[in-house]
């Protein structure tokens, strides 16, 4: 079980480092149910599209935003989706982005967030 661990994570330190955002959920990861993303940013918006998630697990944009006169931090959230689809997080109009990626709902877990 160790050596199928290490390849997990091996895989998934190739596909991060390619530039392809990849979710593997912790030590008890099922390997058929990895959940794939991309995005794309636009104003104050990021949009995700979920392009693989064989499970279908929970997933839905994320975006760190903060408001450059009073550095006050908030995060937003897009509509949660399942399977492949799209979801779409906005900052407010007078904050700026500060982190973006998405989060994929575990059972007994969570949500986790992936940065992208």
């Amino acid at each position: 079980m160790k050596r199928s661990k290490s390849i997990l994570v091996g895989a998934a330190s190739v596909l991060a480092f390619s530039g392809i955002p990849v979710f593997v959920a912790g030590a008890h990861a099922d390997p058929s149910c990895v959940v794939s993303a991309t995005g794309s940013t636009s104003g104050k918006s990021y949009t995700v599209k979920v392009t693989s998630n064989p499970c279908g697990r929970q997933a839905r944009a994320y975006l760190g935003c903060i408001n450059p006169g009073t550095f006050y931090r908030t995060n937003k959230y897009g509509a949660t989706i399942s399977g492949t689809s799209t979801s779409k997080a906005t900052c407010h109009s007078d904050d700026k982005i500060e982190k973006r990626g998405h989060q994929v709902y575990v059972p007994g877990q969570g949500w986790t967030t992936y940065l992208h």
